[in-house]
């Protein structure tokens, strides 16, 4: 298992669409992956015998309330490779950058049905400090 950084964001889409089953196909997750890097996103992902099996999109970012901060913006690993260290590997990878660019707080958002995930996070270091709400935008 190692961690790579990728260039080319294509053999992360049947990763990525585990968690984002909306994106339609592999041109729109390509189109909105470019637009999303022109903005400081990266995607890291864990290799599992040279294929794809777990990625990571993050950007850092600064704020009032977190300072110069990392968020996790996607963090998914396929079920088959579930339970092997895929996404321990990239929270430490991530940690490690994090450390290396001088960042402070690292964030990130879960569905609240996502239990497994929530165990991982709690069990490397993250806490539960706020609820994250939203809503749509009301049209006019």
């Amino acid at each position: 298992m190692s961690v790579v950084e990728l260039d080319d964001v294509a053999p992360a889409y049947p990763v990525l669409r585990e968690l984002r089953p909306d994106l339609a196909s592999p041109e729109e997750f390509r189109a909105q992956a470019e637009q999303q890097r022109a903005a400081g996103y990266r995607l890291i992902a864990s290799l599992d015998g040279g294929e794809v099996a777990a990625v990571a999109g993050f950007r850092a970012g600064r704020s009032f309330a977190w300072g110069h901060y990392l968020y996790v913006d996607d963090l998914v690993t396929l079920p088959a490779a579930r339970k092997q260290g895929h996404a321990k590997a990239l929270l430490d990878w991530i940690d490690a950058e994090a450390r290396r660019l001088g960042i402070g707080e690292i964030h990130l958002d879960s569905g609240t049905h996502r239990h497994d995930a929530h165990r991982r996070y709690l069990g490397t270091g993250f806490a539960i400090p706020s609820f994250h709400f939203s809503k749509p935008t009301p049209r006019a």
